[in-house]
């Protein structure tokens, strides 16, 4: 918390990332409700200390759809979580698969996001694409197309079309995807349609751009760089982007100051900032009709420290790898 008022940080939105509940096989789905359950009411205990500072999006276990669409709506509806974080597949099955309509769904109804976070390929995938050099190309290259290649199945399944209401968000800058939209958009979008009367697969109402406009949100988590920025608006909309900071694996003054060289104007600044989070996640939703107040300066001693260290560090990390 005085990491998050030093650097000006007024609401960050908590989560269980990769590995995650993922991590278990099919055959421990008893076990991953349980876990999800203990770690929800962790950290929902911890939202509550500090209700306008913590928002929380929930653990789910996958291995058992039904159950996940159960502990989502618990955790909407009584700990009052934003929605929820999956890591990726679940042994090699994806959102587009057809026991995960019964989440989907629920989270359509709740009105809630789901956020696809990276995790590591399928070893099969990784054998092939990435082994003997898996350390350094999986987290580097193998994470955003991991999981922009999850976010494009839910569209060439036709997710969006059964659930038109359905919001997932994907962070790093759009995981690859704004560098890739304008051929994703032809080269998708006339696929699905010339090759619908010999597939299996429903053809797509609409392009694909359109989905990725209207039911995908991109966070900039870990991605403090204006052009990848700058692509991500050009291609998807500032609409449709939040800013983030992927703490604790990024530095929360890199960010801010990534947010302050964007060149963004007043009113589109804040969206950026958080009206556009605001709106999807509900963050001004608060029972007692009180709104969050602005981060606390925090104590001047730590804050200059903290700043410091964060741009010493930096600068340290880019003499090294110059």
């Amino acid at each position: 918390m005085r990491l998050m008022d030093a650097a000006g940080i007024d609401v960050q939105v908590l989560s269980h990332v990769q590995p995650g509940a993922q991590l278990l096989g099919d055959d421990q789905a008893a076990l991953s409700i349980a876990v999800c359950q203990e770690v929800n009411d962790w950290l929902a205990d911890a939202v509550a200390a500090h209700p306008f500072r913590l928002a929380g999006f929930a653990m789910l276990p996958t291995q058992s759809p039904d159950d996940a669409a159960d502990e989502l709506r618990r955790t909407v509806s009584e700990l009052g979580f934003k929605g929820a974080l999956i890591n990726g597949h679940t042994n090699g099955r994806y959102l587009d698969h057809p026991s995960f309509e019964v989440l989907l769904a629920t989270a359509e109804s709740l009105g809630v996001p789901i956020y696809i976070h990276p995790t590591d390929p399928p070893q099969p995938v990784s054998d092939v694409y990435y082994a003997p050099f898996d350390t350094e190309l999986v987290p580097t290259w193998g994470w955003p197309v991991e999981t922009g290649t999850h976010l494009l199945r839910l569209v060439c399944a036709g997710v969006f079309d059964r659930h038109p209401s359905l919001r997932i968000i994907i962070g790093h800058m759009g995981e690859l995807i704004p560098f890739c939209f304008t051929r994703l958009n032809l080269g998708l979008t006339m696929a699905g349609w010339l090759g619908a009367p010999e597939s299996d697969v429903p053809a797509r109402r609409n392009n694909v751009g359109y989905y990725l406009r209207r039911n995908v949100f991109v966070t900039s988590s870990g991605v403090f760089d204006v052009p990848v920025f700058d692509c991500a608006r050009a291609m998807l909309g500032l609409d449709n982007l939040m800013f983030s900071v992927d703490y604790p694996f990024q530095d929360n003054f890199a960010a801010m100051e990534f947010l302050r060289q964007c060149g963004l104007s007043a009113v589109d600044k804040e969206r950026f900032a958080h009206g556009t989070a605001d709106e999807l996640l509900r963050l001004d939703d608060h029972p007692d009709g009180h709104h969050p107040q602005r981060a606390a300066v925090g104590d001047t001693w730590h804050r200059l420290r903290s700043r410091a260290q964060s741009r010493i560090g930096r600068a340290l990390i880019s003499a090294l790898v110059k």
